[in-house]
This record gives structure tokens, C-alpha cells and sequence, in this order.
């Protein structure tokens, strides 16, 4: 029986009847009835959904999960479970779980911007404008730790490292052009000159080099290398070139008439501090040679050699005993070696002679007396010959003089009178060779010249040279002019043109 507004309603005349038989057909039909009802969905406005499935029902009941009703969801089981207030907002604090935090106005300008664009608008951080894009450079510097006075510089592509940084450093990378910088360095004129071996350029110093003007060093040079040496080049014609070398424990100074070929002068042994040459010439109005004795008793002395092998030497012996003094010592003397001492005992007697050991007095007019030859000469004359005077006994000093010579004239002749003597004067040996040895212009030559300055002059005037002229007969004065002062020995009257004769 159908249900009216979902209402069951029993069939007419199936209820019963008291003391009334029940009729089989009409009950039957309603158990039938009642049998399908409670088989049938039960209508929901008898409390049923309406359908025989669970998905029927919720569909009846307006339950569709996922179009009337959100499905079971853990997550959102959470999110219910939350306590929510204004300005919040939910976020996961594990699977399936939530929680919630502050969500201010300003948060949610940028949540509800379009793109990463857009939210650097509103954050201010616009790239380009309000900060700086990325770049790997920059990113090395800012790892880098700085301190003060230090500047940053770049070790490789997009590295970036600190290094140290002066105020005078600073002082120099502010300078606006490279003669500002010059300046601050310090730098002179050769800061701008070109590098070379010579002429106006800053040499260079791991080649040779030309100067071709004075070079003054204020400090000490060190020329380094094997068997180093400074050498000297005269650049005049035929000059020697001279060098200074240190070969091993020796330092020589050679020379070199070609400049290729050098010869050894003079060597210094720096280990036995001994020096070499063949010869050496002093000139000096002072002491020229000291030989220092360190201390009393080590006593110097100048050797001579020949083939390797001493010869003999000099040497000063200080002290007062016997021996000591100035000694000069033959080593190869036949018989034993000899020697010459100054002793510094002083006195007349302080020469002595020595031979293979044994000494001798040398005597001499201080310590020599008639008694040491023999005997005392008394007997015998000095007599003065012929052209001279003086003499005497020999018992005392006695002088002999040159007698007087006698004038020369034309007529002397070699003889020696008692205290006098003449000469026989060859006049073609003396005075006609002597005039002939005479050149043009000497004094007392004789000379035909010319008078520049015009007037007449006297026979034996004398006048400078320099108004004078070499001429001939015919007045030509091309000769030149001679020297000193001339006497005139003939007359000028009308002529200029005469004989002198050179007079100092």
C-alpha cells in the first residue's frame, strides 16, 4: 500500500473486528503489505534515508561526499580542532597537522601578489633599484673579513681577497695622473726615462752598459760574479785600458794596449797579504814607503829575489843590543852572508860590518887615527903644483886652491904659470862654429828687416822686434816677425829697410 507524504497507512478492512472471525484474504494482504513496507527504503519522513545504499542515502539525505559534504580528511580534522582569531592564519607543524600564527595586514600584501616581481615591489627590495642582484664577485667580498686600513683586490675570476693599505698608499691612489703619483713615490727625472745601455736612458743592469759622463756613487758598489773586475777604457789614440780583478784569493790590476790582450801589473795575495810588480816608481817630496811594524820586536823587512830564491834584504831591527839597527844583509855573498848595520847603540862607532857571523867596526874619519894605520904622519908636504897655491904639512888640514886664470885674448896659449894658467882660444872650434850653430832670430845673429813705423833712426838704436819685419832688398816683408829687442846697425834716413842685429 503506497505511503501517503511518507506515511504508512494499514489497507482498509484489514483491522479486526472483536468476536468477528478474521477473514485469511484481508490479512494476509496486509502482512503482505506490512512486509513489503518494512522491505522497502524507508522514506526519510519516516526517519529513513530514502535509499537502500549508504551512498543512496547520502545522496537522499543531501550527505554526497565531495558535493554536499568534504570527505574525512586528517589534515582538516586538525585544522577543525583549531582555535582561530583575526589576523591568523593556519600552517603544518607535522603530516596531517596544523596549527596557526600571526597573519598581519602587511603579510598579506605580499601573499596576495602575482609574482616574485611583484613581492620585491612590496617588500622595497626591487633588484636594480632598491638592492643589488646577485653576482659571484660581490659574493666573495662579502664573505671576506675586513679590518681597518685595508683594500679589497681580486685573486681570479669572481674572487675577491684583502690586502694591506697605508695612508701613504692611499695618499698615492688618490693621485689624479701618473706625475702626481711620481711625485708622491718620490720619483726623480729617471722615472720617465726609457731603459737602454746608454745615451739619456736608465741602464740596464743585467747587460753592459756605456756612460758617457761621470758616475758618483754615494755607498759601496759590489761587482758580483766569477773572477769579477771593474775595467778602464782611455777612449784617446794609442791609450792602454787598465782593469781591476779578483780571481780566487788574488786581486790583480792588469793592462792592455788592445783593450782584448791584458798583462798582469801589479797583484795582491789577500791570504798572505804579499803583493807583485816588476817595477814601481815613486815621486814624492815626503815620506813615499812606511813599513809598520803591529807591535816592539816584529820587525819588517824588504826582500830581494832572483829565479825564486832570496837574494838579500832590508831590514830595521829595534832595541839596543848588539846587532840591532839598520841592517842590510847580502844572502849570497862567497864566504858566508854579509851584512851593513846602523846600530842603534849610536856613537862614531855605530857602523859595523859583518861576515858569516862575525862583526867588524868600519872606520872612518870620527874614529880613525893614525895610531889604527901604524903610526902618526908628520913628515910629509902637500905642495901645490904649477896654476895652484896652498898646501903644507900633512900634520894638519890643508887646502888646495886653482890659481887665477889669466884673461883670454887672441893670443893665449895653453900654459900654467906658478899660481896662475891660460887657455889657447880656437876660434874655428869656438866662435866661428858657435856663430854658425846660431839660428835664424837668435841673439847675436844679424837679420836684413824692415821698419814698420816710418821715420828716420840713428845707427845703434834699438827697438822691439815687434816693428819689425824679415825683408829683402825690394822692401818685401813677408817674412814674418821676429822676437826680442834689435839694434840697428846702419842708418834709416830715406829707406826702412836696413842690417840689425838681435841683442836680447
Amino acid at each position: 500500500m503506497p505511503r501517503t507524504g511518507g506515511v504508512y497507512s494499514p489497507p482498509a478492512g484489514t483491522k479486526g473486528v472483536s468476536n468477528t472471525t478474521i477473514q485469511s484474504v484481508p490479512y494476509n494482504a496486509f502482512v503482505d503489505d506490512l512486509a513489503a513496507d518494512a522491505n522497502a527504503a524507508r522514506p526519510i519522513t519516516a526517519g529513513g534515508t530514502g535509499a537502500t545504499t549508504a551512498s543512496g542515502a547520502r545522496t537522499a539525505l543531501g550527505l554526497e561526499i565531495g558535493t554536499n559534504v568534504q570527505a574525512f580528511d586528517a589534515g582538516l580534522q586538525s585544522i577543525a580542532g583549531l582555535t582561530t582569531a583575526a589576523d591568523r592564519m593556519i600552517y603544518t607543524t607535522a603530516a596531517d597537522a596544523y596549527s596557526t600564527t600571526a597573519l598581519t595586514p602587511f603579510a598579506r600584501t605580499i601573499l596576495d601578489d602575482v609574482d616574485a616581481a611583484a613581492a620585491r615591489t612590496t617588500l622595497g627590495v626591487v633588484i636594480g633599484t632598491n638592492v643589488q642582484a646577485y653576482d659571484a664577485l660581490l659574493q666573495s667580498i662579502a664573505g671576506l673579513t675586513t679590518s681597518a686600513n685595508q683594500i679589497i683586490y681580486l685573486t681570479g675570476t669572481d674572487a675577491a681577497a684583502v690586502a694591506t693599505i697605508t695612508s701613504y698608499g692611499r695618499s698615492l691612489i688618490d693621485d689624479a695622473d701618473a706625475a702626481a703619483a711620481r711625485t708622491t713615490l718620490g720619483l726623480g727625472t729617471a722615472a720617465t726615462r726609457s731603459t737602454g745601455t746608454s745615451g739619456a736612458n736608465v741602464p740596464l743592469l743585467d747587460g753592459a752598459n756605456t756612460w758617457s759622463a761621470a758616475q758618483i756613487f754615494s755607498s759601496n758598489p759590489t761587482i758580483s760574479n766569477t773572477a769579477p773586475y771593474l775595467r778602464f777604457q782611455d777612449t784617446t789614440a794609442s791609450a792602454y785600458d787598465a782593469r781591476i780583478r779578483l780571481d780566487a784569493d788574488n786581486v790583480y790590476i792588469d793592462g792592455s794596449a788592445d783593450g782584448s790582450t791584458y798583462a798582469e801589473v801589479l797583484r795582491f795575495e789577500l791570504d798572505t797579504k804579499i803583493g807583485y810588480m816588476n817595477q814601481l816608481f815613486l815621486g814624492s817630496t815626503g815620506e813615499m814607503i812606511r813599513l809598520n811594524a803591529p807591535t816592539a820586536g816584529n820587525d819588517p823587512y824588504i826582500s830581494f829575489y832572483a829565479g825564486g830564491v832570496r837574494q838579500g834584504y832590508i831590514q830595521s831591527l829595534d832595541g839596543t843590543a848588539a846587532n840591532q839597527g839598520m841592517k842590510i844583509y847580502n844572502d849570497i855573498a862567497t864566504g858566508g852572508d854579509t851584512s851593513l848595520t846602523l846600530l842603534n847603540s849610536g856613537g862614531v862607532e855605530s857602523l859595523e860590518f859583518s861576515v858569516n857571523g862575525t862583526e867588524y867596526v868600519v872606520y872612518h874619519s870620527g874614529n880613525l887615527t893614525a895610531a889604527d894605520i901604524g903610526a902618526a904622519v908628520t913628515t910629509t908636504d902637500i905642495i901645490a903644483g904649477n896654476g895652484l897655491t896652498g898646501g903644507g904639512a900633512i900634520s894638519a888640514d890643508r887646502t888646495i886652491n886653482m890659481g887665477t886664470p889669466g884673461t883670454l885674448s887672441a893670443t893665449s896659449i895653453n900654459e900654467a904659470q906658478a899660481d896662475s894658467h891660460t887657455h889657447l882660444v880656437d876660434e874655428d872650434s869656438i866662435v866661428s862654429a858657435g856663430m854658425a850653430a846660431l839660428g835664424l832670430g837668435a841673439i847675436g845673429t844679424y837679420a836684413f828687416l824692415e821698419r814698420q813705423t816710418a821715420g828716420a833712426l840713428p845707427a845703434g838704436s834699438a827697438i822691439a822686434g815687434s816693428d819689425l819685419r824679415y825683408s829683402d832688398a825690394d822692401k818685401g816683408n813677408g817674412g814674418g816677425t821676429p822676437s826680442g829687442t834689435w839694434r840697428l846697425m846702419g842708418q834709416l834716413i830715406d829707406s826702412t829697410c836696413s842690417v840689425w842685429m838681435r841683442i836680447s
